[in-house]
C-alpha cells in the first residue's frame, strides 16, 4: 500500500485550498483546482484509499445526492482519514441566499454517515466516526454567545427549540473513515 500519511484533497476547492498542498477537484475551470471535475459524476477520477485528510468546505449542500458523494469521499479516503466538513447551519440566512445551494443541513444530518441503522430505515453501507460537531455563530455578542452556550449544553435541544431565535452560520464537523 502507498504511503499516503500527507495525501490531501480540498474537494470543491474554489479559488483558494484549505491547505497549500492540496490536491483541489472542482467543476470549475477558474478555480484553484488540480483536476476539474463535476462531482456530480461517479466514479470521482481518484484513487482507492489514498487521502489521509480530505476537505469539503462549503460543497456538500451543493451535491445532488449528498449521500453518493459522501460514499465516494469514503471510497477515496484511507483508512482513518480525517473528513472536514464545514456547510452552513440550516438556521444561517446564507444558504437561502445562495441559489444554487439543493440542501440544508443540521448537526444531527451526519447521524446519517455513520453506518449506524435507524429505527424506520437501514443506515448507509459505508462507516464514518463523528470525531466532533460544534456550531460557529456570527459576531453579535450578545446573541451569538447565548446561541452558543445553548448549543454548547446541548445541541440537539438548540436545533429542535432555539436555532430560529439564535441562528448559527456554519456547522464543523470532523469526521473519520472506518474500515
Amino acid at each position: 500500500m502507498a504511503d499516503v500519511s500527507g495525501a490531501v484533497l480540498d474537494v470543491g476547492c474554489g479559488t483558494r485550498k484549505a491547505e497549500p498542498d492540496a490536491v483541489g477537484i472542482d467543476k470549475a475551470s477558474g478555480s484553484a483546482a488540480d483536476i476539474i471535475w463535476d462531482l456530480d459524476e461517479y466514479p470521482w477520477p481518484l484513487e482507492a484509499n489514498h487521502f489521509a485528510r480530505i476537505h469539503l468546505s462549503h460543497i456538500i449542500e451543493h451535491f445532488r445526492d449528498a449521500m453518493r458523494a459522501m460514499a465516494e469521499v469514503h471510497r477515496i479516503a484511507a483508512p482513518g482519514a480525517g473528513v472536514f466538513i464545514p456547510p452552513p447551519h440550516f438556521s444561517s440566512h446564507h444558504p437561502f441566499a445562495h441559489p444554487p445551494h439543493v440542501r440544508h443541513l443540521a448537526a444531527a444530518s451526519f447521524d446519517h454517515l455513520t453506518g449506524q441503522n435507524f429505527p424506520t430505515f437501514t443506515g448507509a453501507p459505508f462507516r464514518f466516526e463523528i470525531v466532533s460537531l460544534e456550531l460557529t455563530f456570527g459576531g453579535n455578542l450578545i446573541l451569538d454567545n447565548l446561541g452558543q452556550a445553548l448549543a454548547h449544553a446541548n445541541l440537539r435541544w438548540y436545533e429542535r427549540h432555539a436555532a430560529w431565535i439564535f441562528p448559527a452560520l456554519d456547522i464543523r464537523a470532523h469526521l473519520r473513515a472506518i474500515k
